[in-house]
């Protein structure tokens, strides 16, 4: 009988433990990369009444009788699955999404192995986790470097003086010129940009500033200097683009600190003819031999503004018959001229000698002050050409007009921002752009001068039997010889997880698991009461039999 008791005793402790760790589990239902843990009971040694015995022919066997003593405490297991993620809006928090462990050192040395990677940027640029313990990986370009356990420390290299610049390419056709520009000198204050806005050819050049966003008006369709030509005579009052740009400037009164002013170009190279082309073509007509000897049309048209505009421009003669029979154009109604989009129709009576200056004249006034359209002639129509060409339609296109180089360079500069301007000093993490981290762990960051670098890379342990791992607390583990040696490994190796950037893992504790568990746990350890509390009850009546 007293057997029961000690049965009792023994169910009361081990349901005691497991609410011990259903208890812990609950608790840290919101713990950063928590792992719970999962309780297993065993029965415990037995009494034997009775032995088992064999059968024979004529006799058959026996079964052992035993009794046991009640329930001990079998495992307390690790789960160690995956759980999932949260966002986090820091880059340096990380989460491992499958196998592996983040490793951290302390000041003595010793090794822990955790699954929370809330990580932060100390003072000194090592890569710490909220316990002040350094992550540990590879420092610097981890390019062909395996896989380490060394602290990580966050390196940016020092910057030199560097005046601030851009670099733009003009693409013509299958042409390409590189263009530099730079500040006059070194240092932060040169990291200015500034847009071009083409002006009439009577506007003095200036530019406005707004801080260090600066405006600049010029006249883009002047033909300017190539760098080291000169002017071709006392008359030519050209400069180049450079130049124009920095009169602008110098106009506009544009202060900025540090002699940032003038800025300089620089041309890789540039096509032979770098100055403005204007459009043209000639009309011919013969119509099949009706117009013989001398009376071969030719008109050639020129755009007067040079550019590739004039090359999607198209004229178009037709000749008509007027109400008035007279060779007086003032009388005939005279030669017409009328823009329809990009087409320019050009109508010439058939009873009237038309000359250049008629049709300069026509054109002019279709222009309506438009320079984009006004053409020059070179030719005119006489009566019988007129005659000739009758109701026919004939057509032709202006070509080879072209802007000149700076023009095209300068409408492709846009906004054009200048930096990287620094001068020499010391950097940290502080003053990097921004930062990332990928997949495999490495470590980027952007640097207004260095660009990208790579900073560092995180490494990950695996080990052979990861739910043998010794808990320490605050969410670390250490190995054990249940677990064996730590592997290291990069992320995303075979495996190993990814890790995951701006995200942490979430504990895996299932809270409606454990408060089933709590439940079922708490009618073992109230079943266990009742056994003691029945037991006590029969030896009361034991006791009582002495009456």
């Amino acid at each position: 009988m007293m057997k029961s008791l000690y049965s009792g005793v023994a169910g009361l402790k081990v349901h005691n433990q497991r609410m011990d760790v259903i208890g812990n589990n609950i608790s840290n239902v919101n713990t950063t990369g928590y792992k719970a843990s999962a309780v297993t009971f065993k029965d415990v040694f037995y009494q034997n009444k009775s032995y088992a015995t064999s059968g024979d022919v004529i006799k058959g066997g026996t079964n052992a009788n035993q009794v046991g003593y009640g329930a001990r405490l079998g495992s307390i297991g690790q789960v160690m699955t995956q759980s999932g993620l949260t966002y986090s809006d820091s880059v340096t928090d990380c989460a491992i999404q499958g196998e592996g462990f983040f490793q951290v050192m302390d000041q003595a040395g010793n090794i822990y192995y955790t699954r929370n990677g809330n990580f932060h940027i100390d003072n000194v640029g090592n890569l710490c986790d909220a316990n002040g313990n350094i992550v540990l990986g590879v420092s610097g370009d981890p390019t062909g470097v395996a896989a380490s356990s060394n602290r990580i420390n966050l390196y940016v290299p020092p910057v030199d003086n560097r005046r601030a610049s851009v670099e733009k390419v003009y693409k013509d056709g299958l042409d390409e010129y590189t263009y530099t520009i730079t500040a006059n000198s070194f240092g932060d204050n040169g990291n200015i940009s500034f847009t071009i806005i083409n002006t009439g050819p009577d506007e003095t050049p200036f530019a406005t500033q707004n801080d260090r966003s600066i405006t600049v008006r010029i006249n883009l369709d002047q033909d300017f200097l190539a760098p080291g030509e000169a002017p071709t005579g006392a008359n030519d009052t050209r400069v180049t683009l450079e130049q124009a740009i920095n009169d602008a400037l110098t106009v506009g009164g544009v202060e900025l600190p540090g002699e940032v002013l003038p800025l300089n170009f620089e041309y890789s190279s540039m096509p032979v003819n770098t100055h403005a082309v204007a459009a043209s073509n000639t009309l011919s007509f013969d119509a099949d031999g009706e117009l013989t000897g001398g009376n071969v049309l030719n008109l050639t048209f020129t755009a007067e503004t040079a550019g590739a505009f004039a090359n999607n421009y198209e004229i178009n003669i037709v000749s008509y018959t007027p109400n008035a029979a007279s060779n007086d154009l003032a009388t005939n109604g005279g030669v017409k001229a009328n823009w329809t989009e990009n087409v320019l129709t050009i109508r010439v009576p058939n009873t009237a000698q038309v000359t250049q200056q008629n049709i300069n004249d026509a054109i002019a006034a279709a222009a309506g002050g438009n320079e984009k359209r006004v053409l020059t002639v070179n030719g005119g129509i006489s009566q019988a050409q007129a005659a000739a060409i009758g109701d026919t339609s004939v057509r032709l296109g202006l070509m080879g007009g072209k802007d000149n180089f700076f023009k095209s360079i300068a409408e492709t500069m846009d906004t054009v921002k200048l930096v990287g301007g620094s001068v020499e000093a010391d950097q940290t993490t502080k003053d990097l752009e921004s930062m990332f981290i990928d997949d495999d762990g490495v470590i980027y960051g952007v640097h207004t001068v260095h660009g990208t670098i790579a900073l560092g890379r995180i490494d990950l342990a695996v080990f052979e039997n990861p739910e043998g791992l010794d808990q320490v607390g605050t969410s670390y583990w250490k190995e054990s010889l249940s677990s064996g040696s730590a592997i290291t490994k990069k992320a995303n190796d075979v495996g190993t997880g990814s890790i995951v950037s701006t995200a942490l893992e979430m504990s895996n504790a299932d809270l409606s698991q454990e408060i089933s568990d709590m439940i079922i746990t708490q009618r073992g350890f109230q079943a266990n009461t009742r056994v003691i509390t029945v037991t006590d009850t029969m030896l009361e009546e034991l006791v009582n039999l002495k009456r």
